[in-house]
C-alpha cells in the first residue's frame, strides 16, 4: 500500500493539521510497539475501555511516527506532527479499510459461525494455494478492529480473499460486512460462544447472517433453525447428513484412522477420506469441500487435497526455550504478512 495523505484526509473526511500535506504513507498500526512504526506510518489511535492510545502519540513521534489520526491533538503537540483529527478513530479505521476494500474486484470468501471459523479459513488456503494468491485474516483477527487489519494487507498481486468475522453482541455484524464486502459466505456451526451477548438463538443466527446479505452464494449445513433465517432472496449451497433435499448429501463412514465420506451431487457420487473422526473436524471438512465444489473443481482433484487436510496448529504458539528464553514458534505460516505481524507480537 502506498498512499498520499492528502487522498487519506478525503477519503476519512478528517481536519487536517500539520506541516507535510504530500507525506507517503506505506503502512497503517494501531501499536506502539510495532515494528512497522516509521515515518511512512499512519498510526490510528484508538481509544478502549483501559487504555488510550494518545498518550502513546508523543513517544511515537521520538521514533519518527509523523502521521496520526486522532480524536484530538494531545496538549503540546500541535506542531510537531501531521494529524488527521476525526470523530471516531476505529470507525474512521474501519471505513478506510472499506475504502481499499473497495478498490479490489475478485472474489472474497466471507466465513462467520461460533465455531471453526480459523480452521476452515486455514484449510481453504491449503486446499486453493497451488491455484490462487491467497489473502486471509491472520491469526484469528476477526473482530470490530482485526478485520480492517486484515483488509488493509490485501495488494494487487492477490486474487481471491478469505476473511472470518467474529461478534459478541448485536449490531457488530453490519460493520464487519461493509469491510469484508464477501461474494462467497460460509456459515460454521453455530454453538454457545458469545451466548451472553444475544437474547436468544435467533437473534445470533440473524445478526450473524448479516455478513451475507450481498453475496452471490451462501454455503451452509442445511437445517429449519438456520433456513427460517435466511433471505430467501440469497442463493444458497447448502450440504447435510440428514437432509436429502440439500444440494449435496453425505454420508460417512469410518475405516481406521479416517473418515470416509461419500458425496451424493447432482447426479454424482464420489468418495473423499479424510484424517479425523471427530465431528468438528469433519464438519469445517465439508465445508471446504463445498467450496471446492461450487469452485468447479474436479472430483480427483477434491479427493487427493481434501485426503491431505491436517490439524491445525494455532499461529504465534508460546513455548519455553531454553535458558530462561521464550520461543514464539510461527513456523505454521511462512508469507510476509504473517511475518511482520509475528515480529510485532
Amino acid at each position: 500500500m502506498s498512499l498520499d495523505l492528502k487522498n487519506i484526509v478525503t477519503i476519512l473526511h478528517a481536519k487536517w493539521m500539520g506541516n507535510h500535506t504530500n507525506a507517503e504513507i506505506e503502512n497503517i498500526s494501531i501499536d506502539s510497539r510495532s515494528l512497522q512504526n516509521e515515518h511512512k506510518t499512519l498510526f490510528f489511535a484508538l481509544v478502549g475501555p483501559n487504555n488510550d492510545a494518545h498518550n502513546y502519540i508523543a513517544s511515537l513521534i521520538d521514533k519518527g511516527v509523523q502521521n496520526f489520526v486522532v480524536n484530538y491533538i494531545p496538549q503540546n503537540l500541535e506542531n510537531q506532527a501531521n494529524f488527521l483529527v476525526v470523530e471516531n478513530t476505529l470507525e474512521s479505521l474501519q471505513h478506510f479499510a472499506a475504502h481499499h476494500r473497495s478498490q479490489f474486484n475478485f472474489p472474497i470468501i466471507g466465513i462467520t459461525g461460533s465455531n471453526g471459523k480459523t480452521i476452515v479459513k486455514e484449510w481453504l488456503n491449503f486446499l486453493l494455494s497451488p491455484d490462487y494468491n491467497i489473502i486471509r485474516s491472520p491469526k484469528s483477527y476477526n473482530s470490530q478492529v482485526g478485520v480492517p487489519l486484515s483488509v488493509m494487507a490485501i495488494n494487487e498481486k492477490h486474487n481471491l480473499g478469505i476473511f472470518e468475522a467474529g461478534i459478541s453482541m448485536v449490531n457488530e455484524m453490519a460493520k464487519l460486512e461493509a469491510i469484508i464486502k464477501p461474494s462467497i459466505g460460509i456459515l460454521t456451526n453455530i454453538g454457545s460462544a458469545h451466548d451472553e451477548g444475544f437474547a436468544h438463538i435467533g437473534e445470533k443466527i440473524k445478526e450473524k447472517l448479516k455478513l451475507f446479505q450481498n453475496v452471490k452464494v451462501l454455503i451452509y449445513n442445511k437445517n429449519k433453525t438456520i433456513d427460517a433465517f435466511i433471505n430467501p432472496k440469497i442463493k444458497t449451497f447448502s450440504w447435510s447428513c440428514r437432509d436429502e433435499n440439500a444440494d449435496v448429501f453425505i454420508t460417512q463412514k469410518s475405516i481406521l484412522e479416517k473418515t470416509v465420506l461419500k458425496i451424493k451431487y447432482h447426479d454424482h457420487t464420489f468418495e473423499i477420506k479424510i484424517p479425523f473422526h471427530d465431528d468438528a473436524s469433519i464438519e469445517n471438512a465439508i465445508h471446504c469441500m463445498m467450496v471446492m465444489l461450487y469452485f468447479d473443481y474436479d472430483y480427483k482433484t477434491i479427493e487427493h487435497r481434501m485426503e491431505l487436510l491436517f490439524p491445525v496448529e494455532m499461529r504465534l504458539k508460546l513455548k519455553n526455550g531454553i535458558n530462561n528464553t521464550t520461543l514464539i514458534d510461527d513456523s505454521y505460516s511462512s508469507d510476509f504478512q504473517s511475518l511482520k505481524i509475528a515480529l510485532d507480537f
